[in-house]
């Protein structure tokens, strides 16, 4: 059995499980090297000081750092001494760069529309264009798919049943954010929401 420990040292042993072997880190610089590749570009688009620039830092940074934990906490990917890649981690690591893409490129697409917070900005504009000619909600789209992909990625099905449970979430969320751009924009959102999907193309 595990002795006690505080939380202090919980989390440090956690983080630092596999110190001594190396073979985990690689995926860890691998994922830093695709992330960057995917946002630095939009990045160098935007000017300095942009608000939109800071919350793009902030959301990758805290993905690298989650990711960093994750992959190095795992045993060595169920191979020890090994770089042994299952199928589900695979499927998982998939899934958390098209997430991201997703994400990333909705965001970007939006611009100074996007808020952590439901509300209606001052010159707010109903865009129709990227991924929104496709699904009203492509930000939530990718959400979704990267919260499914850590279960997946560690095998967890007790994970991957909780990670579902945000769904009915995110679409009450939508609801509401829905109501308000009817409210905002009237019939030129009816017109848009008959033409489009909610989250995924012909499926939702």
């Amino acid at each position: 059995m595990l002795e006690r420990q505080d939380e202090s040292k919980l989390v440090v042993n956690t983080v630092f499980a596999h110190r001594d072997n190396m073979e985990s880190w690689p995926w860890v610089a691998t994922f830093i090297v695709i992330f960057v590749a995917v946002v630095l570009p939009y990045l160098k688009k935007m000017p300095d000081g942009s608000p939109r620039k800071k919350d793009v830092v902030f959301q990758v940074s805290g993905l690298l750092l989650l990711i960093a934990i994750l992959v190095a906490s795992v045993e060595p990917l169920y191979t020890p001494g090994s770089l042994f890649l299952s199928p589900m981690i695979v499927v998982g690591t998939t899934m958390f760069v098209i997430g991201l893409i997703i994400t990333v490129r909705a965001q970007m697409t939006i611009s100074t529309n996007y808020s952590w917070t439901l509300e209606i900005r001052d010159g707010h504009t109903l865009v129709e264009s990227g991924l929104y000619k496709y699904v009203r909600h492509p930000i939530y789209t990718g959400t979704l798919i990267r919260l499914i992909s850590i279960p997946v990625f560690t095998s967890s099905l007790p994970g991957f049943i909780l990670s579902l449970l945000s769904i009915p979430v995110l679409n009450y969320r939508i609801g509401l954010e829905e109501g308000m751009l009817i409210e905002e924009f009237g019939e030129e959102y009816e017109r848009y929401k008959e033409r489009t999907w909610r989250l995924f193309p012909y499926i939702y």
